[in-house]
């Protein structure tokens, strides 16, 4: 098995990279199903290695560039990518949208102006808040990284990533800490929930950068013995918090040192694998953007099937549920394919 010092993960090809984030689509759909809970600590992995990878990649191409004005071409590039498939799904999405935010109660200035923040800060369409993180994320730290020192940066992200920990699982924890709560309130009306936004991102996003820069090497022994103990770290957070009083489950500290050592395990050693990987990376981008708007009709019908039949299990019925999602938005993005090879419908490379 050929193994790459991280600048030189995609040397002989990427496709495996491809293949972890179909596999990281799959966990967030598994978080949005309420797919067996015990295993939602590992679902959580879903993002935080999505940012370090999309992070990695955007600064992989900035390293290679010489120029500032390549570099700041590159970043436009990136930011308007991201805006189109933002766009697309906005405008696709936009009639369930309006149905689950419930924007037709009071469709004037107000709500205008919540849409506008949501767009920027939060969620639009279900579980888009991760499109937007991304780009500000990778964004701010492109801009800052000239500006800053590198130290500064990580002690800037370290401390929004702690916030993002303590305004989840351990909110219930900190709402006696004097002047925690109505700091956080008054933070929540002007953004939105810190760890849906791209302030949980940058930490991410600078690991991704460092990894892409340098030529970084672990062995395979050390970073297993990382993933294992931040494992155990992770369920260890998982089983002493109080699940009756946790309001969001979407950060531990834990997930910081293990999405990192994942990525690079994955990213260094060499694994064949087929072209047909290529269309995972575009089934992936699919169904990060379209599940979460499914998953309520379709865990709907299939309630209402098994309790036809008889049966009320919870599992059975959100394995049912994340399986029919997945298939849905693999179809889905096989049509769009499809149409995409066709000029009139060229637009549709949006999509993915």
């Amino acid at each position: 098995m050929q193994s790459f010092a991280s600048n030189e993960y995609v040397k002989a090809d990427g496709l495996r990279l491809d293949v972890l984030k179909f596999v990281l689509a799959i966990f967030i759909v598994g978080i949005h199903t309420q797919l067996t809970q015990v295993l939602q600590p590992i679902f959580r992995l879903g993002v935080p290695i999505f940012f370090v990878m999309t992070s990695y990649f955007f600064f992989l191409k900035q390293s290679r560039l010489d120029s500032r004005q390549e570099k700041k071409a590159a970043m436009k590039k990136y930011a308007l990518r991201i805006l189109r498939l933002y766009l697309f799904w906005f405008l696709v999405l936009l009639p369930l949208t309006v149905y689950f935010r419930e924007w037709y109660v009071d469709p004037g200035v107000g709500t205008l102006l919540e849409i506008v923040r949501h767009f920027i800060f939060g969620s639009t369409f279900k579980a888009s808040w991760f499109l937007m993180a991304s780009l500000l994320g990778i964004w701010m730290v492109w801009y800052l990284s000239d500006k800053v020192s590198t130290g500064w940066l990580v002690a800037v992200s370290l401390i929004c990533y702690v916030i993002c920990c303590l305004s989840s699982n351990y909110y219930y924890l900190c709402q006696g800490l004097p002047g925690f709560t109505r700091a956080y309130e008054a933070y929540e009306s002007v953004f939105t929930h810190p760890f849906n936004s791209f302030p949980v991102a940058l930490i991410f996003v600078l690991a991704g950068k460092y990894l892409a820069e340098h030529p970084v090497k672990v062995s395979n022994r050390y970073l297993l013995v990382i993933a294992i103990l931040s494992l155990v770290a992770l369920y260890a957070e998982y089983l002493l918090l109080d699940r009756r009083q946790v309001v969001c489950d979407d950060c531990y500290f834990s997930l910081l040192p293990l999405s990192v050592a994942l990525f690079m395990l994955v990213g260094q050693n060499h694994v064949a694998v087929g072209q047909g990987a290529i269309e995972l990376r575009r089934y992936s981008t699919v169904m990060f953007c379209v599940h979460a708007s499914l998953i309520p009709f379709v865990k709907g019908g299939i309630k209402h099937l098994f309790w036809y039949a008889g049966s009320t299990s919870g599992n059975a019925i959100a394995l049912a549920a994340a399986v029919v999602t997945i298939v849905a938005c693999v179809a889905l993005a096989r049509v769009l394919l499809r149409m995409a090879r066709h000029e009139k419908f060229a637009f549709v490379r949006y999509a993915y």
